[in-house]
C-alpha cells in the first residue's frame, strides 16, 4: 500500500518540483515503485520529463474523463501523471462538486497497492487543488529557503495543514521541513534553523538533512533529467540520496507514527 506524500509551500520558487523530482528520483534508485503527480499548473514536472501538452493529464482524472491508470507515464525510474497548462479550468469545473476536497483520495485508491510511494508536487497555493493533496496524504513535506518571510509561509502552512486534519484527514501528519538552495555557513540561514529548533512545535520537525545550493539542479530539468541522471556525484545528488535515506528511517513503511 503505497505512502502518500504531500509536497507543499505557498511561497512559489521555494524547490517544490526539484524536491519531488528528486527526491521520487531517490527513492526510486532504492527499488521502491514510484508515482508522481503534477498539481501545478506551471506543469515544471512534467515539463522537467519532456512530458508538454499530454493527451491525458491531471486535469482529466480530477474531471473523471480519464482514469488514473490510462493517464500514468512510466518512465525508466518512475512514473508521472502529468499536469496542463489549463489545470485551473479544471479546478473550477470541480469546485461545486458535493465532496470536492476528497476526490484525489478517492481516485488514488485503484493505484494505491502498486506503488510504494505517491509524491504530490503541490501548487504554490492553498486551493482546491492542495487541499486535495492534503486530504489524500499521509504526510507532508515543506520546502523551505532560508530566506526573508519564509516563517509567514510556514505559518500559513501550519495552520492550513492544521485544519486539513482536524476535518477531514485525521491521519495526516507533517514528516518535517526540508530546507533547500542552502548555505549553511549565512548568518541569515543559521538565523532561521535557531528558529525553526526554538519553537515548540516546529523544533523536531527540522530534517538532518538538507539540499545545498548546487547549479546542477537548475540545470539538470532542462535535459529532462534528475540529479542521479545529470550530475551524479554533485551536492545535490548527494543530498537527496542523504534526505531520502533520513525519511526512509523516519517515516518509512510501517513506521507511521500513531
Amino acid at each position: 500500500m503505497a505512502t502518500i506524500i504531500s509536497i507543499i509551500n505557498y511561497k512559489g520558487g521555494t524547490g517544490k518540483t526539484t524536491t519531488a523530482l528528486n527526491f521520487g528520483a531517490a527513492l526510486a534508485k532504492k527499488r521502491k515503485k514510484v508515482l508522481l503527480l503534477d498539481f501545478d499548473s506551471q506543469c515544471n514536472l512534467s515539463l522537467s520529463k519532456g512530458l508538454k501538452s499530454p493527451e491525458k493529464h491531471i486535469g482529466l482524472v480530477l474531471s473523471k474523463k480519464a482514469t488514473i491508470e490510462e493517464s500514468i507515464f512510466k518512465l525508466d525510474t518512475f512514473s508521472i501523471v502529468p499536469s496542463v497548462e489549463n489545470l485551473l479550468d479544471y479546478e473550477f469545473a470541480i469546485s461545486n462538486e458535493p465532496g470536492r476536497e476528497f476526490i484525489a483520495r478517492e481516485f488514488l485508491q485503484p493505484v494505491k497497492d502498486k506503488f510504494d510511494y505517491i509524491l504530490i508536487d503541490c501548487p504554490p497555493s492553498l486551493g482546491l487543488l492542495s487541499i486535495n493533496s492534503l486530504v489524500a496524504a499521509d504526510y507532508f513535506i515543506v520546502p523551505m529557503q532560508t530566506e526573508n518571510f519564509a516563517f509567514i509561509g510556514l505559518d500559513n502552512i501550519m495552520t492550513a495543514t492544521q485544519k486539513v486534519k482536524d476535518r477531514m484527514n485525521p491521519d495526516l501528519q507533517i514528516a518535517g521541513i526540508l530546507l533547500v538552495k542552502f548555505q549553511y555557513r549565512t548568518k541569515f540561514s543559521q538565523a532561521v534553523i535557531s528558529n525553526i529548533l526554538s519553537n515548540e512545535a516546529l523544533k523536531d520537525k527540522l530534517f538532518d538533512a538538507y539540499i545545498r545550493q548546487d547549479i546542477s539542479l537548475m540545470e539538470s530539468p532542462a535535459f529532462g533529467q534528475t540529479i542521479f541522471e545529470y550530475a551524479p556525484k554533485s551536492r545535490g545528488a548527494k543530498d537527496f540520496s542523504a534526505f531520502a535515506n533520513e525519511f526512509l528511517k523516519k517515516h518509512g513503511q510501517g513506521k507511521k507514527e500513531a
